[in-house]
């Protein structure tokens, strides 16, 4: 993705078109967004996991905040 941007960042510079540069741009948030659904994904497991601990409730609700913050 370093590299995205900073080609994102060159094709600014050198003036490229617009469409070129919003494709472009489309494509380091859709990586992104692939990162953010695995790291997601991996702490909703360890909640799970912690369901029956003492403090399974407080990890699900903290979940539940971060996907309604961002979805």
């Amino acid at each position: 993705m370093e590299g995205q941007v900073k080609g994102v960042q060159a094709m600014v510079e050198n003036e490229r078109d617009c469409t070129d540069i919003v494709m472009q741009i489309a494509a380091i948030r859709a990586a992104l967004d692939a990162v953010a659904q695995l790291i997601v994904k991996d702490y909703a497991m360890s909640c799970v996991d912690e369901i029956s601990s003492e403090n399974g409730s407080e990890k699900i609700e903290k979940l539940m905040k971060l996907l309604f913050k961002y979805l």
